[in-house]
């Protein structure tokens, strides 16, 4: 349970989660489910360092004074990023409208000029999309800077959150409540197709028989309703057809010790396919693993491209050839234990003119509805906006039903 939110089991009573989250304070939908949850006690706020590894050297670069001390860029350039990092914080939450049909390339070099774009957001953009990069809408890179931009202390510093127990602990706290209400939950009983019968859904078949539900709700990402949903034919469901997503290959190594002090560290050096390195106990500590260091390293790929189907092993091997040149002092017989977890449709492609083609919750046959991540666009996937999409996606299964 949980998709992407899910966690696993690295040793008994040890979880941690296969794809690094973290809790910012624009995440209003998520802190009311913690609130009903009674979860509200285990979130904790950090104040994090982010690095920039960058020609052969490593830097702090996530406050103004250590941008005032990064040699890369000239006095105008600082002052040119603070001022457009500052317009994107405080941009109005639905004025990404009139940026979607602008790259995202030509809108950050016109808002950060060529060196920063080169030197910061090019990598940054290439690494997430692969070939997909020149038709990302601006819309998408404002919302990103946006929600961390809102999640800035006073001194510019990033304060982020993390959930006590991690996401595993909101997860099942929501399986409890959904229980405790009297639903029954299903698990390893994939569905194989939904049926429609006269223009509405009869039911889902599974297990070999069809089961019969007054509505379905489907929130697997929309490339697997493909199948799910042979036969229905229509302009909504061709437009689903057509949308693109990029999949992702997460490698997560547990060290006896501290990589970085950072949280996040961005990697803009061509020597490696590699966007960024995620410590992520410099955000949680895990108190479980006894001091050992979580890191993930993502990277964003489609399923043609030849790391997506490398092996663990030589994978393995390309990181720690990258983290020996960011940390000359690693040793990779620090590392206890790694694991890869991959999804093939992790990413939307948020093109330039994307709002033409978000689906509705609800679709055209009448009691079947629909939430995925591209519904979310401008904003990247977060657990907070998720979590909305599916009170929005139950509050018009009641609101039908109360009708009836």
């Amino acid at each position: 349970m949980g998709g992407l939110a899910g966690s696993f089991q690295v040793a008994p009573g040890e979880e941690i989660e296969k794809f690094y989250h973290f809790i910012c304070k624009g995440d209003r939908a998520y802190f009311e489910l913690m609130d009903q949850l009674g979860l509200r006690s285990r979130l904790r706020w950090v104040t994090t360092d982010m690095g920039l590894f960058y020609d052969g050297s490593l830097y702090t670069l996530g406050d103004p004074l250590s941008l005032l001390a990064f040699p890369h860029l000239s006095i105008a350039d600082k002052a040119r990023f603070v001022m457009s990092t500052m317009r994107s914080k405080f941009r109005g939450a639905s004025d990404w409208k009139g940026i979607e049909n602008l790259p995202a390339r030509e809108w950050l070099i016109e808002q950060y000029g060529e060196q920063t774009y080169q030197m910061l957001y090019e990598p940054l953009l290439e690494s997430k999309f692969r070939e997909y990069a020149p038709q990302i809408s601006a819309a998408w890179m404002w919302s990103r800077l946006h929600r961390l931009g809102n999640s800035r202390t006073i001194a510019q510093k990033e304060r982020i959150g993390y959930l006590e127990g991690g996401s595993q602990a909101y997860i099942d706290a929501l399986e409890k409540a959904i229980r405790a209400q009297g639903a029954r939950v299903r698990t390893s009983a994939p569905v194989e197709r939904i049926v429609v019968e006269s223009g509405r859904v009869a039911g889902m078949h599974y297990g070999g028989e069809l089961h019969p539900y007054d509505a379905v709700v489907s929130t697997v990402p929309i490339p697997h309703t493909r199948q799910l949903f042979a036969g229905i034919v229509g302009p909504y469901f061709d437009n689903l057809r057509q949308l693109e997503y990029i999949g992702v290959t997460v490698m997560l190594l547990r060290l006896r010790h501290r990589f970085s002090k950072y949280f996040w560290m961005n990697v803009s050096d061509k020597r490696f396919d590699i966007s960024g390195i995620i410590e992520y106990t410099n955000l949680n500590p895990c108190p479980s693993l006894g001091g050992d260091s979580i890191l993930y390293i993502p990277q964003y790929l489609p399923a043609s491209h030849p790391l997506y189907s490398i092996s663990n092993e030589d994978l393995f091997e390309m990181y720690c050839g990258c983290m020996k040149a960011i940390n000359p002092r690693f040793d990779r017989g620090a590392v206890k234990q790694y694991w890869v977890h991959q999804d093939r449709f992790a990413q939307p492609i948020c093109s330039v003119g994307f709002s033409k083609h978000i689906p509705s919750i609800q679709t055209p046959i009448d009691n079947l509805l629909l939430t995925d991540s591209y519904q979310l666009h401008p904003h990247d996937r977060a657990i907070s906006l998720s979590s909305d999409l599916g009170r929005q996606a139950a509050g018009l299964v009641l609101k039908k039903r109360a009708a009836r």
